[in-house]
């Protein structure tokens, strides 16, 4: 399992738009219902043959990208097993960028390249953390310690002294 799936890039962006960069030119467009059902997990019946060939060409123009997201983010030493949204966006972000091409892609496209790039430099660098960190599982007490947590100060209450006096 990778950063990203099928339905994690059609949620960041929508079917036409996918079938359009997945599907190949010299295919008839599959039907908008069909490439969600698809891309989603939930399709369900037959299709015609045409119909089929092209949507199983679509898919595996979107799992290349995918994998190829995958295998960019890996490169920069991200873990095949981390997970969260910002690594979800990430990936999304490249395979969009993948399935582009680069006839077209747009200014605006390829800054959203450029920038995810630069987040994955900074995490090879260790400036900033995009794997979120594991939490503690609270089923497993340490000894007999004893941890009490409470909630910050509000309204700027912390002990101090407000002006006045018992006197």
């Amino acid at each position: 399992m990778g950063y990203a799936t099928r339905a994690d890039l059609l949620a960041r962006t929508n079917a036409r738009r996918l079938a359009q960069l997945a599907v190949p030119a010299d295919v008839a467009m599959v039907p908008l219902e069909v490439m969600r059902a698809a891309l989603d997990g939930s399709a369900t019946g037959t299709l015609d043959t045409a119909t089929a060939q092209a949507v199983a060409l679509a898919l595996q123009a979107v799992d290349k990208a995918l994998g190829d997201a995958d295998a960019l983010m890996q490169s920069y030493g991200v873990p095949a097993t981390a997970t969260g949204t910002m690594l979800t966006r990430i990936a999304c972000t490249l395979a969009m960028y993948y399935l582009q091409g680069a006839e077209r892609l747009e200014k605006d496209e390829i800054s959203a390249y450029d920038g995810v790039i630069s987040l994955l430099k900074q995490y090879r660098r260790g400036e900033i953390d995009l794997t979120p960190g594991v939490p503690a599982d609270p089923a497993e007490p340490e000894g007999d310690l004893v941890s009490m947590e409470s909630a910050p100060a509000r309204y700027g209450s912390s002990g101090e002294s407000y002006g006045w006096s018992e006197t």
